[in-house]
This record gives C-alpha cells, sequence and structure tokens, in this order.
C-alpha cells in the first residue's frame, strides 16, 4: 500500500461534519483568554482512535477535545467524544468519501 498522506485541514474539517473543527477553535479561544486574563497555563489535547469498520476498508474515527480553561480561583474543564466513519483510499490516505466515488460524476460538455 502507498503512502499518500492524508490532507490534515480537510481531515479535521470533515470529522463530526464540521462540529469538531469550530469546537476546537471555540476551545482555543477560551483557552487562551483564560491564560492571558488570570496569568495561568491552559490546556488542549485531541485523542484519534482509529478502528477498522467490519472487513471494508473503512475506519472509524473516535475523536476527542478536552481543555482546560484557567479560571480567577481555579479552572474549568470541559471534554467531547463523537465519532465519523471515513475510507483508508488505495493511495493511504483517509478521507471522508471514498476516492474511487469522484469517477462516478463527470460533467457532460
Amino acid at each position: 500500500m502507498s503512502t499518500k498522506p492524508t490532507n490534515a485541514q480537510q481531515f479535521v474539517a470533515d470529522l463530526g461534519a464540521g462540529t469538531f473543527a469550530n469546537q476546537l477553535g471555540a476551545a482555543i479561544s477560551m483557552v487562551s483568554q483564560g491564560a492571558v486574563q488570570h496569568n495561568k497555563k491552559g490546556q488542549i489535547k485531541i485523542t484519534l482512535d482509529i478502528a477498522r469498520i467490519g472487513d471494508s476498508s473503512q475506519v472509524e474515527i473516535a475523536h476527542t477535545l478536552a481543555f482546560v480553561e484557567p479560571t480567577a480561583k481555579g479552572k474549568r474543564a470541559e471534554d467531547t467524544t463523537s465519532k465519523t466513519p471515513m475510507h483508508l483510499n488505495a493511495g493511504g490516505d483517509v478521507t471522508l468519501f471514498a476516492n474511487h466515488t469522484s469517477q462516478l460524476f463527470t460533467e457532460d460538455a
């Protein structure tokens, strides 16, 4: 199997139909604001668990976003987990839609 790298920006955008990227953006802003306002360190952790779906070339990506936001008297923590099925293509990249499906739709001139 070839090892074509996955487009990381598209991969993150596809997780949870775009909700993961939105949650990540919100977490970055909240943790950064808490760090500046309270002069304390915050933390963001992203965990990706990848499992094969049946006997297919699909994988289930369980994505967890956990963050700790500094507050005046301590910290506030939150974590969310969701799952997104994706395809491992023949080239080795992982995408929301299988690469071979792009040939199903051709534009007639």
